[in-house]
Formats: C-alpha cells, sequence, structure tokens
C-alpha cells in the first residue's frame, strides 16, 4: 500500500470495508498522501472485486482532488487509471498508466516503474499491440528483477508470453507460462497468471492441455472465491467449461458456463467475451443460448471497437475477438485501420 495507512489485504472485500473511514481519518489530519494512497487502493480493490461504479467513484474524486505531494500525484493518477479499466475506457487507462510511469521514473521508484509498465502491457494486450505489449513486459521484468517484486515479475511474464500467444507462437507462449514460479505470489499475481496460462493452453489444444487447463483454472478459482477476487470468475468458470467439454464431460460443461453466467455481473468486460467462446464450444450450433451469445458478443465487441483509436487492431489482433467474429460471420472488411 505505500505510504498510505495499513489495510488489510488479505481480502478484496475488507480492502472496501475500511476505506471510508481511512479517509475520513487521513483527510481531517490533511495528510494528502494517504488520501490519494488510500482513493488508488479502493480503485483497485474495487477494479478485482468486479465493482465498475465503486471504482469509478474513487477514480473520480482522486481526479477532482489537487494533491500537490508527487507521490499523491502518483497515487491518483492509479487511482484514475483503475476507474478507468474497471469501466473498459482502455485509451483512458492507457493514458493514465503512461502518466504514472513518468511520475514513478522521474522519481526513481523502481518497483512503481515496474508495475506500470506490466500494467501497461495489459493494457496494450487487450487493445491488440502485442508488440507494444512485450516491450512493456520486458520492461516490467527487468525493472521488477532489480526490486525483487515477485508479484510483478510474474504477471509480467505471463504477459509477455500472452504477446507471443497473440503473435501466433502458442507452443512458446504455453511453455513460458508453465516456467512461472507460483510461489508465494499474491492471490491476485497468481491468477492474472492462471488466467492467461489456461486461455493460452485451450486455445493451443496440444495432448494434455485441457487437462492442465482444467487444474489450473480450478485451483485458482478456489483462491480467487477464498479472496474475492470476482473479476475474473467469470474467466475461469469459462475455461473450465472448455476443458471440461473436450473430455466429453459434457453436463458439467453445461453447469460450469453456467456458473460462469451467474457470476457475469462482476466481470471485466473481456471475461464476457470469453464466456461467449465457451458457449460456442460447449453448446451445440442449434441451441438458442449459444446463438444469443455469440451474436451479443460479435455486437459488443463491434460496437467497442467503433470507439478504439484502432478498431482494426481490436478486432484482429486480439484473438479471443477473432474468434469470436470468425464464429460469427467474419471479420468486416471494412474496418479503420492498417489493413
Amino acid at each position: 500500500m505505500g505510504d498510505g495507512p495499513d489495510i488489510p489485504a488479505d481480502h478484496v472485500g475488507a480492502v472496501l470495508e475500511g476505506i471510508d473511514d481511512a479517509l475520513l481519518e487521513a483527510e481531517s489530519q490533511g495528510d494528502d498522501r494517504a488520501v490519494a494512497n488510500l482513493l488508488a487502493a479502493g480503485a483497485h480493490a474495487a477494479l478485482r472485486r468486479g465493482d465498475a461504479r465503486a471504482a469509478r467513484t474513487f477514480g473520480e474524486r482522486a481526479a477532482k482532488t489537487r494533491f500537490h505531494h508527487r507521490t499523491a500525484q502518483y497515487d491518483a493518477v492509479r487511482a484514475q487509471g483503475f476507474a478507468a479499466t474497471a469501466t473498459g475506457d482502455l485509451e483512458a487507462a492507457l493514458n493514465q498508466t503512461i502518466k504514472a510511469r513518468v511520475i514513478a521514473r522521474d522519481s526513481g521508484r523502481g518497483r512503481d516503474l515496474a508495475d506500470q509498465s506490466c500494467t501497461l502491457a495489459a493494457l496494450y494486450l487487450a487493445l491488440g499491440a502485442p508488440e507494444e505489449a512485450r516491450s512493456c513486459a520486458e520492461a516490467a521484468l527487468a525493472a521488477a528483477r532489480l526490486e525483487a517484486a515477485r508479484d510483478v515479475a510474474a504477471v509480467a511474464a505471463a504477459w509477455r508470453a500472452s504477446a507471443d500467444g497473440e503473435a501466433g507462437y502458442l507452443d512458446r507462449a504455453a511453455t513460458a507460462l508453465a516456467e512461472i514460479d507460483m510461489t508465494s505470489l499474491s492471490v491476485a499475481a497468481q491468477v492474472d497468471v492462471a488466467c492467461a496460462r489456461t486461455y493460452w493452453l485451450l486455445e493451443r489444444g496440444a495432448a494434455g492441455d485441457a487437462r492442465t487447463a482444467e487444474e489450473v483454472a480450478t485451483a485458482a478459482l478456489a483462491a480467487a472465491i477464498r479472496a474475492g477476487v470476482d473479476h475474473r470468475r467469470t474467466a475461469l468458470h469459462a475455461s473450465i467449461a472448455r476443458a471440461v467439454a473436450r473430455r466429453g464431460a459434457d453436463a458439467q460443461a453445461r453447469e460450469e458456463l453456467e456458473r460462469a453466467r451467474r457470476s457475469s455481473d462482476r466481470a471485466e468486460p473481456a471475461a464476457l467475451s470469453l464466456l461467449a467462446l465457451a458457449a460456442g464450444e460447449v453448446l451445440v450450433p442449434a441451441d438458442s443460448q449459444r446463438q444469443v451469445m455469440l451474436s451479443a458478443a460479435r455486437a459488443r465487441i463491434l460496437r467497442t471497437a467503433a470507439r478504439r483509436e484502432d478498431p482494426r487492431a481490436y478486432c484482429t489482433s486480439v484473438r479471443l475477438h477473432r474468434r469470436l467474429l470468425e464464429l460469427t460471420g467474419g471479420i468486416p472488411s471494412d474496418l479503420p485501420g492498417p489493413a
């Protein structure tokens, strides 16, 4: 938590429950560093909890407050970045994260520099810019190793591997993800790495990949539930559904798909697309629910692409989006952006 008060972080809900009282105390003492740190912690916890409204509230409060200390300014920018990520405004999140990384670099804060580079890698992946993601992930890895920041190093390695996957190197991605040491990582880092690993295992689909993906996702799901990391639950249930369907456990696959659907009110935006992909693989082609979910996913991707700075990259350089578009009539030929 940096310079802020000690808020319990073993469960996401505990962070959110303690924020309001801690903010009142910090404000009464005129401690702008503590206020900004708490706003960042609240926005991040809300993001992990899958509560976009709460994340937006923390972000807006950070944007409206004038902070004088450089550390406070860094945390205020982080709060706004977390809020933008929670609401799916990826370009705004990217801009805020770039600002935070500049502050971290200018202040000589190596761990924060690693953290922001890692966040940038995730955002570039989501926007369909894998080469930029790879560059940021490698920068994060280099800084994290100097700072012995195990969580950041592990997640950055996962994003670098994902950049390989997006470039078509599925074997390289799966191997790199399997080599990440999960020992002593926080739950959030474990879940992030597990989500990436299960996705690329299932996309590769080699012998044994589905079984490994099921095991990894099941363990990560249990940890996420214990820690209240709700924004990843839909993705994990969807991955389990895809995995068990491949070994012929159709009833279990449908049960997992339903669990993924029930948890989707707190899902990160990308998880809704993964849910639709799972429906496409688990349900038979004539199933009306499958048709509705795939059609809705196509409409959502194209609608969101229209707001992206590079719609073509968002649709064609994010494998998940490309797969769904190919399943539902193909990639539109008139997408703006480089051909």
